[in-house]
């Protein structure tokens, strides 16, 4: 199964630009980003800080010149990241998160999916299985809400999050298996800008 997590650096350095700052938020649980390729690309843009996860994060981050806090801030005392990643609705979004469309299925009106049936198919469609679950990052909370795009078409996925897949209906397009399926990303790509509602409509958050 294929999953990928891309950096666009050169996003990420413009963005960095624009954000003005001297320290960034480089927790791997808050964006999930490559911190060996963040640090030395933050220091060449000005950034003199990184907060960091962990000790071992923290050793990357030094060698790439940096001071480093490792652990938890307030929130007072973090810029906004939001600027940094792309994610406040202006700037070019610095990631993008797909999986592989592993399998599809027609099924009938009626039928349940995933655990506890907590959707159940309102006419006979096509659903696919897609290789990515909460084990992955994909937060829980885009359960029966958030939509995913497939060469720039948007498809909602459907029913529980599970550890390594979810599913998503596809009504009557022709998708096969193998195809790409993006969680975020550009939207001058056609993609979410982040694990989001109906086009137009985001989540709360990114995973």
């Amino acid at each position: 199964m294929r999953r990928r997590a891309l950096i666009d650096l050169e996003a990420l350095a413009a963005n960095l630009r624009d954000a003005d700052a001297d320290l960034l938020d480089a927790r791997a649980d808050a964006y999930g980003h490559g911190l060996a390729l963040v640090a030395p690309l933050a220091r060449d843009v000005g950034i003199g800080t990184l907060l960091v996860s962990t000790e071992r994060d923290a050793a990357t981050a030094a060698a790439a010149g940096h001071e480093v806090v490792i652990g938890r801030m307030s929130a007072a005392e973090i810029p906004d990241a939001a600027i940094a990643f792309g994610v406040d609705g202006t700037h070019r979004p610095v990631m993008t998160v797909s999986g592989e469309l592993i399998a599809t299925k027609h099924v009938p009106a009626g039928a349940g999916v995933s655990y506890g049936y907590t959707f159940r198919t309102s006419r006979p469609t096509t659903l696919g299985l897609v290789g990515l679950g909460y084990a992955d990052g994909i937060p829980r909370l885009g359960s029966n809400r958030a939509h995913l795009a497939i060469d720039g078409a948007r498809y909602p996925l459907v029913g529980r999050i599970a550890m390594d897949q979810f599913v998503i209906e596809l009504g009557d397009a022709e998708v096969h298996a193998g195809a790409e399926v993006v969680v975020f990303g550009d939207p001058a790509e056609g993609h979410p800008p982040r694990a989001s509602g109906p086009p137009g409509q985001n989540a709360p958050r990114s995973p």
